[in-house]
């Protein structure tokens, strides 16, 4: 089951790589139509020898008040000097949209978002997850110990796309995952130990996110996911014990829900700290007792305290 977890997560990475270079060459595409347009644009009506100085006065002031020009600013600073002054009355009310704190509700929504809309209102990426799980599996098998809060290694990762919002942005993303093994063990000074073991734990969860800039820096987020997860269910025992046996790969429906804060390191590179609770749905396995086969109930449930790097549009070039 890892060799055929490992071919897909593989498979997905490749086929991910593929949409990167799509996508890059498309957002490129996308880009230099825009700057065509406004250039064109800009260049298509002549700007007037002279322009009425209450007209020029409100223009310098509101463009003061948005800050350093983007190419977006720049056309509509062109468009007012050049045309009439209904023109730069629309410009005007641009301005005090994109000032305004109104929410877009719709992905199209990008021009407020945290890019300007200077790009696309989507965005892939990659994550890098690791982390330690405090992890419990009870069972209903009377002759069984329950193994409860161990601390495990986990690591794993993600590909998703990140939505712009005005305060913030929406995430889809997959995500797989594995975690170190868990082991309990009951011993009896007459009847010997038993041992109960859950060995390559995993899960893949779709997940969607919702990011909320705090500062230009750091930011919060909620969401959760739904997918599967398993492991590998075994019982071992020593003495009159060892008559139990059991080695049964399980799995079922899983869900995780969670949140974080986050630290951008530039805008390609963002840090965060999470914490998580994941759970397995109740699971049968199957084990023996000398020979004859019973069926039992596991519980897996687990809190993660988790960080993830995650690198947005990983295959652009770097400058």
């Amino acid at each position: 089951m890892r060799c055929l977890l490992t071919k897909r997560i593989l498979t997905c990475i490749a086929l991910f790589g593929a949409a990167q270079v799509i996508g890059a060459s498309s957002r490129a595409d996308w880009f230099d139509a825009y700057q065509a347009d406004s250039v064109a644009e800009s260049l298509s009506t002549a700007a007037p020898e002279s322009l009425d100085p209450g007209i020029a006065a409100a223009l310098d002031e509101n463009l003061d008040q948005l800050g350093p020009k983007e190419p977006s600013e720049l056309l509509s600073e062109a468009e007012a000097k050049s045309t009439s002054p209904v023109a730069l009355t629309s410009f005007l009310d641009s301005v005090s949209s994109r000032m305004s704190d109104a929410s877009c509700d719709t992905v199209n929504c990008a021009s407020g978002g945290r890019r300007g809309g200077l790009l696309p209102p989507w965005q892939p990426y990659i994550s890098g997850i690791t982390g330690v799980t405090f992890a419990t599996l009870n069972d209903d098998n009377p002759g069984s110990p329950a193994i409860r809060n161990e601390s495990v290694f986990t690591i794993g990762g993600a590909l998703g796309m990140s939505f712009d919002r005005s305060n913030g942005a929406v995430r889809l993303e997959i995500e797989g995952r594995g975690r170190d093994q868990m082991t309990a063990t009951d011993s009896d000074p007459q009847l010997g130990s038993l041992t109960l073991r859950a060995t390559d734990v995993w899960s893949a969860t779709v997940n969607l996110w919702r990011d909320y800039d705090v500062t230009k820096s750091f930011g919060i987020y909620v969401g959760g996911g739904l997918g599967t997860g398993g492991y590998r269910s075994t019982i071992s025992g020593t003495g009159l014990a060892d008559l139990y046996t059991g080695n049964d790969p399980v799995a079922n429906f899983a869900w995780q829900a969670g949140g974080g804060v986050t630290y951008e390191y530039n805008p390609r590179i963002i840090f965060d700290v999470g914490y998580r609770f994941f759970a397995i749905d109740e699971t049968p396995a199957v084990g023996y007792f000398a020979g004859n086969p019973f069926t039992y109930n596991e519980r897996y449930s687990a809190s993660e305290l988790l960080l993830t790097v995650r690198v947005y549009e990983p295959f652009r070039r770097w400058r």
